[in-house]
């Protein structure tokens, strides 16, 4: 009698790695090689607006591996809306998703896969800033997770990234989640299955540059910090009070002087600007934490997709059966 093999889902996002790709493509295909025996394997690869000529090549891997599977956006949705596009029509009994610049090594995935074969529904990994990434990258990352330590109501865990395992019940509990503003490693996080850890190393890109720039991190971090927390709501509380305080203990020092010395009390111009200052730009700060908050129930409730595509080597009896186990598990 003979049993089926897991079927093992690998999800990547691809945006403008026209250079890099086909070094990838080979590179995972000699690591699903060597797992042949264990596992059957399907590649989803996820263009998210690319303007080079990545989509013409992921047409031809498709064409001569059977096993990679693409779709293409109709423009550029971001790096979290890619790997949910992947994570919705993955099929896998166990899913790894990991960026298609080798910067994630697939070397890493059969340290993965034991890990949940430990019983280990989610097998996060834990980053290891090469030296070529500098000192202002690795101080930001730091800055980074340390800030979400202390504002995140869950644990965060150090240099997490975007390179994870999920179980098939993990994958159908994150796929529940509809938030616009995605925060991946969050959402993963927020589920609360076993978790595993495994560190690596990332490696220096060899071809290409990084599609992150200060902007899309910065845009990033702002989602991270916004989706999984209220206490920035709240800051600007406390602020007040803060600010409340000093103005009742300068007002009582300065009735001391006066009661003291029996003369005038002249707190003068500086003392009346800094207090204008700080009144304002705390009324200022408050309003723009809140509108910040406002702004994104207002794309939540909007409804709109997290992305439109513009080509799929999905057939339609597939779609249409993802799209009705999605209904289904949304009911």
């Amino acid at each position: 009698m003979t049993t089926s093999k897991p079927l093992l889902s690998v999800v990547s996002p691809v945006y403008e790695e026209e250079a890099v790709l086909p070094q990838f493509h080979r590179v995972l295909s000699e690591v699903l090689d060597g797992l042949a025996d264990e596992y059957d394997a399907e590649i989803i690869l996820v263009d998210d607006g690319s303007r080079d000529g990545t989509l013409p090549l992921l047409r031809r891997l498709a064409q001569d591996d059977p096993r990679v599977r693409y779709c293409s956006f109709s423009r550029n949705f971001g790096h979290q809306a890619a790997i949910t596009a992947g994570l919705e029509r993955a099929r896998g009994d166990v899913i790894v998703t990991l960026d298609s610049d080798l910067q994630h090594p697939p070397s890493l995935i059969p340290a993965l896969l034991e890990k949940w074969k430990d019983g280990a529904d989610v097998v996060v990994t834990l980053r290891e800033d090469h030296a070529s990434a500098g000192v202002v990258k690795r101080l930001s990352s730091r800055l980074f997770f340390h800030l979400m330590r202390l504002l995140s109501e869950r644990e965060v865990r150090d240099a997490a990234s975007d390179y994870q395992l999920l179980s098939r019940k993990a994958l159908d509990g994150l796929l529940r989640l509809g938030e616009t503003h995605r925060y991946l490693r969050g959402m993963v996080n927020w589920l609360g299955f076993p978790t595993a850890a495994v560190s690596f190393r990332v490696a220096p890109r060899e071809v290409g540059a990084s599609k992150f720039t200060f902007g899309r991190l910065s845009g990033f971090a702002v989602d991270a910090l916004l989706s999984f927390s209220k206490i920035p709501l709240r800051l600007p509380f406390f602020l007040g009070v803060a600010v409340i305080l000093v103005g009742l203990g300068y007002g009582v020092w300065g009735l001391a002087q006066t009661v003291l010395t029996h003369g005038p009390w002249e707190p003068g111009w500086i003392v009346l600007l800094a207090t204008v200052h700080v009144i304002g730009g705390s009324i200022l700060c408050s309003v723009s934490l809140v509108g910040e908050y406002v702004g994104r129930i207002y794309e939540q409730v909007k409804g709109r997709p997290l992305y439109l595509l513009k080509e799929s080597s999905y057939d339609p009896d597939a779609e249409a059966m993802r799209r009705g186990r999605d209904q289904a598990s949304a009911a």
